[in-house]
């Protein structure tokens, strides 16, 4: 890791986006498609090692995206900025003007929940040989928990991708810190929009480093690191014959209160980010998200004959 000449903090890192004729790829959109690409595609290795059924984790994965990421941007509008979405309410469709983690969480959850109970079935109504299709209730509900066990256990590989998305584009700046804070980033300017200013620039190509004079925290980048740490926790654990759920809780206890402690470093004020009982929507998740992993605990504790193979 690039450390500034002076104290312990990370130097900004800017990554220009990449031009080809008229078509524009930012840097954040490519990671966030690898963190996509490298979950599904590990999810699918493991889902086949447990003998899970690849067209049912296809259809799982397809409702929980397409959900997530409309609630990503919606929700996230919605709880952090709700005076700007009062004002352009037509902004909850631009899904290009930001997302937030928890609020994708949530819509996944609710896709899941959907696709657990309903699917899509053919009409008899045709265009050439497109065939369309309805919403129906499935006779049957399917479980969700060996599913999403397999999702979580690939998760902190694909999340690094998302958050590395995260902290070169500095779309979650945290409070001010002090001048030798360890993992506090350098910013090039007290305002944390602004992409340049003072301090030692170094270019490698589209990558510009940039030791600024002015440290704070950048949650995408502490987040980084502890994804970076449960992906390695997660890998080891592969191979070891474990609970169906194991992941899910472990997920839920471990990310909830590190991000619960991390947002105490969220910018606060007219330009920070909402606060609802001196907590953001975020750890008031997280509350909710570290409960459901203590009762799943409990639950998955009492089971005698879950053990399946990794």
């Amino acid at each position: 890791m690039l450390l500034a000449l002076e104290g312990e903090m990370l130097p900004y890192v800017h990554i220009a986006d990449l031009e080809i004729g008229p078509i524009k790829l930012h840097p954040f959109g490519m990671l966030v498609v690898l963190a996509v690409l490298s979950g599904t595609s590990l999810a699918r290795w493991r889902a086949k090692r447990r003998g899970l059924d690849l067209d049912q984790l296809e259809s799982f994965i397809g409702w929980m995206l397409f959900v997530g990421f409309v609630s990503a941007h919606a929700l996230d509008a919605i709880l952090y900025h709700p005076r700007d979405v009062l004002a352009r309410p037509w902004s909850l469709l631009f899904f290009w003007e930001g997302i937030g983690s928890f609020s994708g969480f949530f819509g996944a959850l609710v896709g899941v929940v959907m696709w657990r109970h309903f699917e899509w079935v053919p009409t008899r109504f045709k265009i050439g040989s497109y065939t369309f299709k309805r919403l129906a209730r499935r006779k049957e509900a399917l479980a969700i928990l060996p599913f999403a066990d397999v999702i979580l256990s690939v998760f902190p590989i694909a999340w690094i991708f998302g958050r590395m998305g995260c902290s070169v584009a500095h779309d979650h700046p945290g409070a001010p810190a002090g001048d030798a804070a360890a993992l506090a980033v350098a910013f090039p300017s007290s305002n944390p929009a602004v992409i340049d200013g003072p301090g030692e620039h170094s270019t490698l190509g589209p990558i510009t480093i940039i030791h600024g004079h002015f440290p704070r925290y950048d949650l995408g980048t502490l987040e980084l690191f502890l994804t970076i740490g449960l992906a390695t926790a997660f890998a080891i654990l592969w191979r070891k014959r474990l609970v169906t759920g194991f992941y899910v809780v472990l997920v839920s206890l471990v990310y909830a209160p590190a991000r619960f402690a991390m947002d105490f470093l969220r910018i606060e004020g007219p330009s920070g980010d909402a606060r609802y009982g001196h907590l953001t929507p975020a750890q008031w998740m997280c509350i909710a998200l570290f409960v459901f992993g203590l009762v799943l605990a409990r639950k998955l504790a009492r089971k005698d004959d879950a053990l399946t193979p990794a």
